[in-house]
């Protein structure tokens, strides 16, 4: 007997399947309810990276041992007459496609209910004229996003304008590096970059792209040495919600790109 058939006698593909669709569904939940609870960035993180781990032991259990009606078994104890691999099968079926099923349910309550409601900033209600107040700001302030960033292009601040490409280059690794975060909401390349060589304010551009960050820097270089300066800003209040500048020899342009991305 071939191993691939052997493999899917012991319903070892069946369980990796659920196994994944279960995973699917508590990543879902954690990403959603986590902030809601004030749990902290890395609280998803360690959720994605336990189930992660568990996969290739889930795998190793359904091939070493066989759910009998008298619990679970070794493999090599079951005699092949007596398995009931066929009928685990079938269960097995109908959890992964419940698992999918509520999966997708999930996600279309947080779109649909879940994540207007969480966005929903409750106003005063102690003070008429502080309500007042807040209300009239919210309708002056723009409401963006929270979850949600724009990269501009990196200004060449050289007198080389070859090194245009570099400084184009920094700033699509990094939109490439923050696409790759689910829950991130990345502008596009082509919406960013509309805005290269404009003088346009942070707020006007985050409320054009809708936004509620942009991330902006630039790029000068002497000889060898390049220096790259990358600025986050809150777009609501404008102001800096991080910055740091990078001195590097320009040996490799595309390890330089990397490294500042990272």
């Amino acid at each position: 007997m071939s191993l691939f058939n052997e493999l899917k006698r012991r319903n070892v593909f069946r369980v990796g399947i659920a196994y994944l669709a279960g995973a699917w569904l508590l990543i879902e939940v954690a990403g959603t309810l986590f902030p809601a609870f004030g749990v902290p960035d890395w609280g998803v993180r360690f959720v994605v990276i336990v189930v992660a781990l568990g996969f290739l032991p889930a795998l190793i259990i359904s091939w070493a041992y066989e759910l009998t009606p008298e619990g679970l078994k070794r493999e090599k104890d079951v005699v092949r007459e007596a398995s009931i691999t066929r009928i685990t099968a079938k269960r097995m079926d109908g959890i992964t496609i419940g698992l999918i099923v509520v999966a997708l349910a999930f996600i279309m309550a947080d779109r649909m209910w879940l994540s207007p409601k969480l966005a929903v900033q409750p106003a005063p209600t102690t003070d008429t004229e502080v309500m007042t107040d807040n209300v009239q700001s919210s309708e002056s302030e723009p409401q963006f996003p929270p979850n949600s960033i724009a990269v501009l292009p990196f200004v060449n601040m050289s007198s080389d304008p070859e090194q245009e490409y570099f400084s184009d280059g920094i700033s699509e690794e990094l939109l490439n590096l923050l696409a790759k975060i689910p829950e991130l909401r990345v502008i596009s390349r082509s919406s960013s970059f509309a805005f290269k060589g404009e003088k346009t304010d942070i707020p006007t551009v985050a409320k054009k792209l809708n936004v509620a960050h942009v991330l902006e820097g630039s790029v000068r270089k002497a000889g060898n040495q390049v220096r790259i300066t990358a600025q986050l800003i809150d777009a609501r209040t404008d102001t800096h919600l991080w910055s740091e500048t990078y001195d590097r020899e320009l040996e490799n342009i595309f390890d330089v790109q990397d490294e500042i991305s990272e």
